[in-house]
């Protein structure tokens, strides 16, 4: 998966304004993670929402307890954007690679991330990263997409073409594996959550209206014309009504997301135990 870090950071930005709107999937993933969090504790102290996008989830933080958050995104037109949306709250944003943090040691006393983990191309790197700027002791929550992310899009774009037209997701497993090298896992949940479309633009506007466009190699330019969209929208339909038991709603075209979320405290090792 050879994606382009500024491709990512364009695409965002270009879509900074269209967000929040488009967002539905987006904002159950942070719901959902903000109540698995209140659950296990109050929070406190100064969070970091790391690939904080638009900001949608840093009133929720503030309400549980944070007294401070701080957002960092890769996309200028993110921030920017979340600047002036949240300028009445105790919260700053700033560009930032969540593989190289611009932040000093234990910084922050929690981390929140919806969504953002699955762009990185380093995972163990990310990880490590977010061990740093964290204080001894502290949560990291996230949300991530699994690998049946959009495989009804992906199986029907492969029967008009074989290039790569859809994003790939790594396993919960193969994540997890690099989470717990600095992490003591708390909870993970999984859940499918299936979204419904009149047609076939109207589920490719959603996608282009959040940034969620396809980066990975192999990709073929642009969407390719009106054929090349109607076959995609036959076999698309094709394919939904093989699973038409499955889906009762049989006039519009399902769209899968695998949804995970996780919670994990900082190992603890002698260094840090120190401080």
């Amino acid at each position: 998966m050879d994606r382009k870090k500024q491709q990512v950071a364009s695409q965002f930005s270009r879509a900074s304004s269209s967000y929040d709107s488009a967002a539905h999937i987006q904002q159950y993933s942070a719901q959902q993670l903000c109540q698995q969090l209140s659950q296990l504790s109050q929070l406190q102290g100064h969070w970091l929402d790391l690939g904080s996008g638009t900001g949608f989830a840093v009133e929720s933080l503030i309400q549980q307890g944070a007294e401070q958050v701080t957002g960092v995104d890769l996309s200028e037109g993110m921030v920017e954007y979340s600047r002036e949306k949240l300028a009445r709250l105790p919260f700053e944003a700033v560009v930032g690679d969540a593989e190289d943090l611009p932040f000093e040691n234990h910084k922050f006393t929690g981390i929140y991330s919806n969504l953002m983990i699955q762009w990185s191309e380093q995972p163990e790197q990310l990880f490590s990263e977010t061990k740093r700027v964290l204080k001894p002791g502290s949560l990291f929550a996230f949300a991530t997409l699994g690998p049946r992310t959009m495989h009804e899009l992906k199986s029907a774009w492969q029967q008009v073409d074989p290039y790569v037209h859809v994003n790939k997701f790594a396993a919960k497993e193969s994540v997890l594996a690099e989470f717990e090298q600095h992490f003591d896992l708390i909870q993970v949940n999984q859940q499918e959550y299936v979204q419904h479309h009149p047609n076939l633009n109207s589920l490719l506007k959603e996608l282009k209206a959040i940034g969620a466009t396809n980066v990975n190699s192999g990709r073929r330019p642009g969407l390719g014309g009106r054929e090349r969209l109607r076959k995609l929208d036959e076999a698309y339909r094709s394919l939904s009504g093989k699973n038409k038991d499955q889906n009762p709603n049989q006039t519009q075209l399902p769209l899968t997301y695998d949804l995970i979320w996780v919670i994990g405290r900082v190992k603890e090792t002698q260094s840090s135990s120190v401080q």
